[in-house]
């Protein structure tokens, strides 16, 4: 198999293997050993019967047992059909659609319960059996790293009679590697925020409560073994899913099935294999109770079409899938093309798509894992599946880590009552004829010309009418079961003698995992500041075996270490230092700057808080260099709790872990708040232009700075500004008011800024400064609004501080009769619109007869230049990056120059300085190869 991953749109293709005599195929007739055969359903008086395959050369013994946990207690199937009176000629609006179809209830579905069994083959703990024993043996076994299906020869078609005078046919696949048409992109992806400990680091049983969906194709060409059928690709599935290789405890139950038999009310397949998805996610929400306590509710949806789906770059396309939406309701959603029993895997890479896993060829995979190969679940090439661990390490470590991160909390859920899914083998249900007819149509028929090389191998067809046989995708074994001549039997893709009989084995009990001794005690994360330190067990003792119940508990451990205080860091934190890895002095920002990466915290969620946000300084553009920060990175500027293995755990400020000890008022780690004093003050001097209101100096702690807009109305014409001991401004400098939030990098703190669009513009800090600033308001206002600024931070006590004295003028003047006085004109027009501007007016020396004079008191001379422009400046900023211009191959993207207002709002771009004007910013772009 070959897939491919559009990121544009984060779906996954799965494409059909093109390589040519990939399955071998054989007939045969299944020898039941233990147990009797009685009827279309089996009884539980027949429970672990036990079956001898022979086929390729060699004898399966299949012991088995009933097991039908995949399929809820609850389980519906409904039929979905158009209402008469309300035929649709268009299903563009989904509530018209809903309303426009009849859901009937369909009865006998918890009869097909009994037919589901799993087992192993012959002693082979490793194995893996899934069949449904109704109308023959139908379904899937893997041993010694091969996969077979079996199924009656005769599926579908009237099939009768006693399950071993049946003739079946058994496929093997012969994996043989195809080459590799193009590599896929590394996938990547973005609630409540829960400091329990309670599932972190913990294997916990996970329940996927699944929807299937069979469309109209898929009904019309199963007819009233779809329902069996689709059971018996979910069995398969299933087993898989319980694999101890997937280091995790994940149970498939399927609670609800639709069977649509109008096209016009089903989902709208289009042969675009994205938009088929996006089609169906969207309609499978009409048939999901929002309550996650309603026993039909769903955590992910699966729809199996006849119809061709085609990807980016064929019409090979099996499968596609959202990437790690488990438990979004809206897009936790895959879409299969029916090829016959193959489809099972196909589900099984898909599903595992929608948990969060990669290819096992993503540069992320190999960086810790190597070259992974063909031989698992996730391969993007599938050839011959590992026996041992059909899951690949990689895909166990991003499940687990899908789960460790909160994204599959609704799998949490356990179903009131467990039933399970069908065991039979394929070949054993589907006749040569069938399986032909599976693939190409109902008019197509086995190819009886088949060469003895490609028995059992490769399944050839031809069209009635038709002297030409053909195959396709050259991945084609006869099912395991299928009869290859007398009195022999495919299996493993090998014709085998029926009359080479095995004793059959006893049957071993299920072994359920345990827990092996805690490892050993790696190495810090941090050398100082507070890392982590990790020790991990495996299920190991013993492995969980013949569908043992994988370990449940805490599989890892951690513990605080390297505590002591980081010196010669210059008082950055450590973040800031992990963003400033990515400075780059050949890359420049728009003006010319070496550009600086610095850490972004605002608009940043909850959830994803340990990953590496990085912002350039002085503009928007942002970027996320790592889905997480080094473990002991602190969650954030205030808080003392910290990242481990991308999840904010809590610890106190004494960098332990689960520590409960806060820093004081002070800034002292568990102290009582009596070291230090508390400086507050207010200002309300209109001012125009910067004035200072307060110096905060080194060693100030929680820093409080409250701005009142006048009437409550935002913009009021006063705004705080941030200055550095060296002239620098930090904040809203130069003029330039920002209206968002915003963090600020001090040294030793960070300061938290509302922006200006609010009516309470705030500044706050709660870490320890280590360098003095200065706070300031910029006034643009007129002279009857003033401000209202009020400031509160505490020092040591053995810190001396002075507060800034105004100079006060006194309210009133009394100007004795016939002293000259000074006489002041009206105020010019402003010499710029916003901004910095300034207007001026005439102030003259005059005595009481209007004359000129030059003994006027010099001190009370009022001004004759103040500043002006009630409001700032619109200025440039860079929008967001457009899409690429190629959806293959090299293309170009582009950040629009957009012209922003004081309010954050767009305006005209004539309202911006066109010398200021930034150039266009683009960059090349690569999602695929065409």
């Amino acid at each position: 198999m070959w897939s491919c991953l559009v990121t544009s749109i984060l779906f996954v293709c799965l494409l059909a293997e093109t390589s040519a005599h990939s399955f071998e195929t054989e007939e045969i007739v299944p020898v039941r050993l233990t147990g009797r055969t009685a009827g279309r359903v089996a009884k539980r008086s027949e429970e672990e019967p036990s079956f001898r395959l022979t086929a390729f050369g060699r004898n399966f013994t299949l012991n088995l047992t009933p097991d039908s946990t995949f399929i809820s207690p609850t389980l519906k199937v409904y039929r979905i059909k158009a209402k008469p009176q309300k035929r649709l000629e268009s299903t563009s609006k989904l509530t018209e659609l809903y309303k426009s179809l009849n859901q009937t209830e369909e009865t006998g579905a918890e009869l097909l319960k009994g037919c589901f069994y799993i087992g192993a083959v012959d002693s082979d703990e490793d194995s893996i059996v899934s069949v449904s024993l109704c109308h023959g043996i139908l379904g899937s076994f893997i041993t010694d790293g091969k996969e077979y299906l079996i199924e009656p020869k005769l599926l579908g078609l009237g099939t009768s009679g006693k399950l071993t005078e049946q003739l079946h046919v058994i496929k093997r696949r012969r994996f043989t590697k195809s080459p590799q048409v193009s590599k896929p992109l590394s996938d990547t992806r973005d609630d409540q925020d829960s400091m329990s400990r309670r599932r972190r680091f913990v294997s916990t049983p996970r329940f996927i409560e699944t929807l299937v969906v069979g469309d109209a194709s898929l009904t019309h060409f199963y007819g009233d073994e779809i329902k069996h059928y689709m059971l018996t690709l979910m069995s398969v599935a299933a087993q898989i899913y319980k694999h101890p290789s997937i280091k995790n405890s994940i149970n498939i139950v399927l609670v609800k099935m639709l069977i649509v038999e109008d096209e016009e009310v089903g989902p709208s397949i289009s042969s675009n294999g994205g938009v088929a998805l996006r089609n169906f996610c969207a309609w499978q929400q009409l048939f999901n109770p929002p309550s996650h306590r309603h026993p039909e509710h769903f955590d992910t949806a699966i729809l199996f079409t006849r119809e061709d789906i085609c990807g980016h770059q064929s019409c090979d396309t099996l499968g596609v899938a959202d990437v790690g939406t488990m438990c979004d309701t809206k897009r936790s959603c895959s879409v299969i093309e029916d090829n016959g029993l193959q489809a099972a895997y196909t589900t099984v890479h898909e599903l595992g798509h929608v948990l969060s896993m990669p290819h096992d060829d993503t540069k992320n995979c190999e960086q810790l894992f190597g070259h992974l190969g063909e031989h698992h679940i996730m391969a993007p090439v599938f050839t011959q599946l590992s026996k041992t661990l059909p899951w690949s390490p990689c895909s166990a470590l991003h499940v687990t880590e899908f789960f460790d991160n909160g994204h599959g909390d609704c799998l949490l859920d356990t179903p009131e009552t467990i039933v399970a899914l069908p065991t039979e083998l394929p070949g054993v249900t589907y006749s040569l004829d069938r399986q032909c007819q599976q693939i190409f149509g109902e008019e197509f028929s086995h190819c009886p010309n088949t060469s003895d090389s490609e028995v059992c191998g490769q399944l050839w067809c031809q069209q009635e009418g038709q002297s030409v046989c053909t195959t396709r995708n050259g991945s084609l074994p006869w099912a395991d079961g299928t009869s290859c001549g007398p009195s022999r039997t495919c299996l493993n893709s090998v014709c085998m003698s029926s009359e080479e009989a095995m004793r059959p084995k006893v049957f071993e009990p299920a072994v359920d995992g345990g827990w092996g001794e805690w490892g050993t005690w790696q190495p810090c994360s941090r050398s100082c500041g507070g890392g982590v330190m990790f020790s991990y067990r495996e299920c190991t003792h013993p492995s969980p075996q013949n569908g043992g119940k994988y370990c449940l508990g805490q599989r890892v451990k951690y513990q605080s270490c390297n505590k002591q205080t980081c010196e010669n860091n210059q008082g950055k934190s450590f973040r800031e230092e992990q963003c400033e890895m990515y400075n780059n002095p050949n890359h420049f920002d728009i003006h010319g700057n070496v550009k600086q990466w610095i850490p972004k915290y605002a608009g940043v969620s909850l959830r994803d808080r340990c990953k590496l946000f990085c912002r350039a300084r002085g503009s928007s553009e942002f970027r996320v260099f790592a889905a997480k920060v080094i473990d002991g990175t602190p969650c954030g500027p205030d808080t003392t709790s910290f990242c481990v293995q991308g999840q904010c755990i809590k610890a106190g400020c004494d960098l332990e872990i689960d520590s409960s000890k806060k820093l004081d008022k002070c800034g002292m780690c568990g102290g009582n708040g009596q070291s230090c004093r508390m400086i507050s003050g207010s200002f309300n001097k209109v001012v125009h232009g910067y004035k200072d209101i307060v110096t905060i100096p080194s060693g100030a702690t929680n820093i409080n700075i409250k701005q009142q807009s006048h009437g409550s109305i935002p913009h009021d014409g006063h705004y705080l500004a941030v200055r550095r001991e060296n002239g620098d401004y930090i904040l809203n400098g130069n003029f330039s008011v920002s209206t968002v939030e915003q963090y600020i990098p001090v040294l030793g703190a960070v300061l938290k800024y509302t922006g200006s669009s609010t009516t309470l513009e705030r500044l706050q800090s709660f870490r320890q400064l280590q360098e003095p600033i200065t706070i300031q308001l910029l006034s643009t206002a007129g002279e009857s609004i003033p401000p209202k600024v009020k400031y509160t931070f505490y020092i040591p006590k053995t810190m001396s501080f002075s507060k800034p004295k105004d100079k006060k003028i006194a309210g009133k003047l009394i100007h004795p009769f016939g002293v000259p006085q000074w006489v002041s004109g009206e105020w010019s027009e402003c010499s710029k619109t916003c901004g910095s501007g300034w207007t001026r007016r005439n102030v003259e020396c005059k005595d009481n007869a209007g004359f000129y004079s030059n003994h006027c008191n010099k001190d009370l001379r009022p001004s004759d230049i103040r500043p002006c422009a009630d409001l700032p400046c619109p200025i440039w900023q860079i929008g967001p990056w457009s899409s690429c211009s190629q959806t293959c191959g090299h293309g170009e993207r582009q950040r629009r120059i957009l012209c922003i207002d004081y309010a954050g709002k767009i305006v005209e771009p004539e309202n911006c300085d066109p010398a200021k004007m930034p150039e266009s910013v683009s960059e090349k772009c690569f999602y695929q190869e065409c």
